[in-house]
């Protein structure tokens, strides 16, 4: 904030385009996690479940308070990315299956 505007900081912007990019880019969200060289907040560590709120913060498409930091295209293909890797995750064998319904 600064004279009640929210403005940007050029070190978590660039934070902010660095997470989308390599996450497109095909890197996991702890993976960049572990790359983040720019601080989280005061005394907190980069961990994947952070990387992910940002992926999916629609605030970074911008708003009438936020400024947009993420084009639509990335966003939306960043999130899809997600949630295509997501549910690929909890694909169940059909033999796994069967030997469940026992």
């Amino acid at each position: 904030m600064q004279n009640g505007t929210i403005t940007t900081n050029p070190k978590e912007v660039l934070a902010v385009i660095t997470i989308f990019s390599e996450y497109l880019k095909g890197k996991s969200l702890l993976e960049i996690a572990k790359q983040m060289d720019v601080p989280y907040s005061d005394g907190a560590v980069w961990n994947k479940n952070m990387v992910k709120r940002i992926i999916e913060n629609e605030k970074y498409l911008g708003t009438d308070k936020y400024p947009q930091l993420i084009d639509e295209d990335t966003f939306h293909r960043a999130n899809a990315t997600r949630v295509a890797k997501a549910t690929s995750l909890c694909v169940i064998s059909d033999e796994l299956y069967q030997i469940r319904e026992l």
